[in-house]
């Protein structure tokens, strides 16, 4: 991709990239087989984002949607993250990194043609990549990016450990009497991929949404190792609208035959921002 596309995307009028990263399916589901890499990160350094302030919460005195766990399809065949960014032209990896800023979720996957696109969360924007296409196939890459404004970013680690009763509730832990808030996400199957997480996460996730009132963009990515005994799952999660992001970064083992409310993670790292209206 040349210099001008860039600069057409990220000079001054930044914008959120337009929905085209879809669901897992039968021909294009993630990759399986591969162990997750403890500290495996986007070329460079990274640095532990700011911990989370006491007493910081969302605007909304409401409670979050609580989901069910659903199903986490997997194809060998697919190429994992690290392969599936390789497959960037160098200078669009590059330009991705600085214009994310300091790297905290990053993924990289490929359609069902092959043709590879990332999504890059930083310190200084929501980056997203994806493929050009001309006469019949991918001729390039474009990157867009929406701002996180300056500050706003906070980070929190959550303790993994199983919960004391099994199942989800219909909400997270709030105050009695008060609502439940649903958030309407796109694509629906988030639903399923958030209900893998521990309840406290879940709420983290969604909350900042909660007010307003607009369809969330969820955009995932996971790997999965099965051993004799238990499965490995390496889960990224990036829900978004134009005014604000949440991700997260998670390692589990879970037992052969246990629910995923059983499950002990190793790794749960989420981050907050808002986001620079365009």
């Amino acid at each position: 991709m040349d210099e001008k596309a860039w600069e057409r995307e990220f000079a001054g009028r930044d914008r959120m990239a337009e929905r085209r990263d879809r669901a897992p399916g039968p021909q294009d589901r993630l990759p399986a087989g591969r162990d997750p890499i403890p500290g495996d990160r986007m070329p460079g350094d990274r640095i532990p984002g700011d911990r989370m302030p006491a007493g910081r919460d969302g605007g909304s005195a409401g409670v979050t949607q609580i989901h069910e766990p659903g199903a986490l399809p997997v194809d060998p065949e697919s190429p994992d993250r690290l392969r599936a960014w390789e497959l960037l032209p160098e200078d669009v990896r590059a330009k991705a990194l600085e214009k994310a800023g300091r790297s905290l979720v990053w993924w990289a996957r490929v359609y069902a043609d092959g043709a590879p696109f990332a999504v890059v969360l930083g310190d200084r924007g929501l980056c997203r990549v994806q493929p050009v296409y001309r006469d019949g196939g991918a001729q390039e890459h474009r990157g867009e990016r929406v701002r996180v404004e300056p500050g706003s970013l906070v980070s929190r680690s959550f303790d993994g450990r199983p919960a004391p009763t099994g199942g989800a509730g219909a909400a997270a832990p709030g105050r009695p009497g008060a609502r439940v808030e649903r958030l309407v996400l796109d694509p629906p199957e988030a639903q399923g991929v958030l209900g893998h997480f521990p309840l406290d996460v879940q709420d983290f996730l969604q909350r900042p949404f909660l007010a307003e009132r607009r369809t969330v963009t969820a955009e995932w990515y996971y790997e999965e190792t099965v051993q004799p005994r238990h499965s490995d799952l390496f889960v990224l999660l990036c829900l978004s609208t134009d005014r604000h992001v949440t991700a997260i970064e998670a390692r589990r083992s879970l037992d052969r035959g246990a629910t995923p409310d059983r499950a002990r993670w190793h790794v749960l790292t989420c981050h907050q921002a808002r986001l620079t209206p365009r």
